[in-house]
């Protein structure tokens, strides 16, 4: 929270290396729908009365995505 646009950047870099490299497994939570799609390879989104575990590009492509962000991805 507050951080500046560089500073986010230099935090995801940060998690992805440490991925990557060390082959850790990172979970994150986030209400920025952006950053996660961005940065992440699965997405977990739980709401009301529906529920949706897979990878970005399966989320893109469900319901609740679509009714969640009315169907477009804010880049």
């Amino acid at each position: 929270t507050g951080l500046d646009p560089v500073v986010t950047g230099e935090f995801y870099s940060l998690i992805r290396s440490i991925n990557k490299d060390y082959g850790i497994t990172v979970i994150m939570v986030s209400h920025d729908l952006h950053s996660a799609l961005k940065n992440a390879s699965h997405i977990l989104h739980l709401s009301r009365n529906k529920e949706f575990f897979g990878t970005t590009d399966a989320y893109l492509e469900s319901d609740i995505y679509k009714s969640f962000s009315g169907g477009a991805e804010n880049d």
